[in-house]
């Protein structure tokens, strides 16, 4: 999902903080003490209990199809989340497997944009010096937004400056990666740490082994061609669900948060450097963020990336869980704003709809995820862990998660790495690790706040605003 520029009245100094608390998570791990232990986590875990015979932390087997390891921690998913845990955990000295269903690279449904903290986070893992080719930067122009609503009757304020009807950014505020190679990249890097990961192996089944006090999890294994070749039961002491909207990890802990609620978005690649060509002289191109829908939190994208540009549309939940927007007709509205930003083109060279994956012969592709509760907070039982999407940590603003995927990522494997370390049995440390995600959790809901604005008309943005001074 796409993001902007960090909102100019967002609480910077909260902000910085969040962000040198997870960089130094990315190289280094401060010692914090969890709460005295209390039940074990058989009395919390909810799945059919089985029996399955001891298998050695070392000892890895395959019996029939079937491959059977035993690991202290299972990190199951490489996306951001995933990667910052593998990370984090790569040189911890515990025994750790990290598995994904997909080989890589592989594409992931996404508006490319980078926000701010995943921006520090990445850099300070070496992109802009490894890779530079895979991120573009961009100007960013806003057009119906509270930002663009607030700034285009000054003649400038805040580093932005008036537009026609908007407002455009004074620096290439934007940057992107595709997510195809963003994961990638990020997974080469746990890869230069040695961990240990598995490609193929889909996890499909979560249960409690009561006699042998762990988890296990089982699947299937496919190769690149999605032929499917064997299965696997792993069985660890903790779980980290890294695994996305959609978590098989969450959906198995049974969790009882009431009706999600869900983003729709659509995305559609436009293949032409040219379409958003700037008028500035820089040679920077213009990424868009357009809220053309009145009175919705709807808004339409088009972000330069390497290649191209990333075309879509998002609509955002109301805290009741609806939004009013069927999938038919988000796709309808993707079309629209696709054909209003081929007119802009004023006789430049044609641009061609495709979709990132060649093999697909959808044009426009679309998801549903899950964003952050405004009141509620997943609590998976004692040794699973939940991350990014697959604890819905997405902004219910704009709908970006990748820093927020990181960030608790490395959380996770922070709270794992200094606990075990330190003697804490599951249930110590779970809570301690959802103890201290709560304290993000409590900080990103003021999101919900800046999406009531968006839904303003401009007497009702300017009394609200008015109220807020």
């Amino acid at each position: 999902m796409p993001s902007p520029c960090q909102n100019a009245s967002r609480n910077a100094v909260i902000a910085q903080h969040r962000i040198e608390q997870a960089s130094e998570r990315c190289r280094c791990f401060s010692h914090h003490r969890a709460p005295a232990a209390e039940p074990d986590p058989v009395t919390m875990a909810r799945e059919p209990t089985t029996v399955a015979n001891a298998i050695s932390m070392t000892e890895e087997q395959s019996r029939g199809d079937c491959q059977h390891r035993q690991v202290r921690v299972l990190i199951v998913g490489l996306g951001p989340a995933g990667s910052a845990c593998g990370m984090g955990l790569a040189d911890s000295g515990l025994d750790v497997l990290a598995i994904d269903r997909a080989h890589f690279p592989r594409d992931k449904i996404c508006g490319d944009a980078l926000p701010l903290n995943s921006q520090t986070l990445i850099q300070k893992l070496g992109l802009n010096d490894q890779s530079p080719q895979l991120q573009k930067r961009s100007f960013l122009a806003e057009q119906g937004s509270v930002r663009a609503r607030q700034y285009s009757n000054r003649n400038s304020h805040g580093g932005w400056h008036r537009n026609g009807n908007g407002i455009l950014s004074g620096t290439p505020c934007m940057q992107t990666v595709r997510r195809r190679e963003l994961d990638h990249w990020l997974m080469q890097r746990c890869k230069d740490q040695q961990l240990a990961m598995q490609f193929g192996w889909q996890a499909e089944r979560l249960h409690w082994d009561a006699n042998e006090q762990r988890w296990k999890v089982s699947g299937s294994i496919h190769d690149p061609a999605g032929q499917r070749t064997g299965q696997f039961a792993i069985k660890a002491e903790f779980v980290v669900g890294c695994d996305g909207a959609g978590s098989m990890i969450q959906r198995h802990c049974h969790l009882s948060q009431g009706r999600p609620l869900l983003a729709l978005a659509s995305r559609c690649y436009l293949g032409d450097e040219a379409m958003a060509r700037s008028d500035r002289g820089s040679g920077e191109p213009i990424s868009r963020i357009d809220y053309r829908w009145p009175g919705e939190a709807t808004y339409a994208w088009a972000f330069a990336v390497p290649g191209g540009y990333n075309c879509g549309v998002a609509a955002m939940p109301t805290p009741e869980g609806g939004h009013g927007l069927r999938g038919k007709e988000l796709i309808q509205r993707t079309r629209l704003w696709i054909d209003h930003l081929l007119c802009q083109l004023d006789g430049q060279r044609p641009i061609k709809r495709h979709d990132a994956t060649a093999s697909s012969q959808r044009e426009i592709r679309t998801m549903a995820i899950p964003v952050l509760h405004p009141i509620a907070q997943l609590q998976p039982p004692a040794g699973v862990l939940l991350t990014g999407d697959a604890a819905s940590l997405v902004d219910p603003h704009q709908g970006h998660g990748i820093d927020r995927a990181m960030e608790s990522g490395a959380l996770a494997a922070e709270v794992l790495r200094n606990g075990i370390s330190a003697g804490l049995g599951p249930h110590e440390l779970t809570e301690h690790f959802q103890d201290r995600l709560h304290t993000w959790i409590e900080i990103w809901r003021q999101d919900w706040h800046a999406l009531a604005l968006e839904r303003m008309d401009d007497q009702a943005l300017n009394q609200a605003l008015v109220g807020l001074s």
